[in-house]
């Protein structure tokens, strides 16, 4: 009654980098993004946009990863549908 789930050659492996890359590309969107509003709002002091710029980018990663993971289970949802029985 349990079905073997094959595994798709290579996915780990670009699993990972996205992970990586998808990581990277939050980090700096959510600098710059923070930079943008900074200058918006007319904020001068360094120790106060780099707290900004931190407290930016730790909310960023774990939304990163969340979107990274979301798009991996969607791509296999669709590969592992289950057949109906005879």
């Amino acid at each position: 009654m349990t079905e073997k789930r094959r595994i798709r050659p290579g996915s780990r492996l670009l699993l990972g980098i996205t992970i990586v890359f998808g990581t990277l590309g939050s980090v700096y969107a959510a600098a710059l993004l923070a930079d943008f509003a900074l200058d918006l709002m007319g904020v001068a002091s360094p120790p106060v946009r780099l707290g900004v710029k931190v407290i930016a980018t730790a909310a960023a990663l774990p939304a990163g990863f969340y979107l990274v993971e979301r798009a991996f289970l969607a791509r296999n949802r669709t590969t592992f549908r289950k057949t109906p029985g005879p």
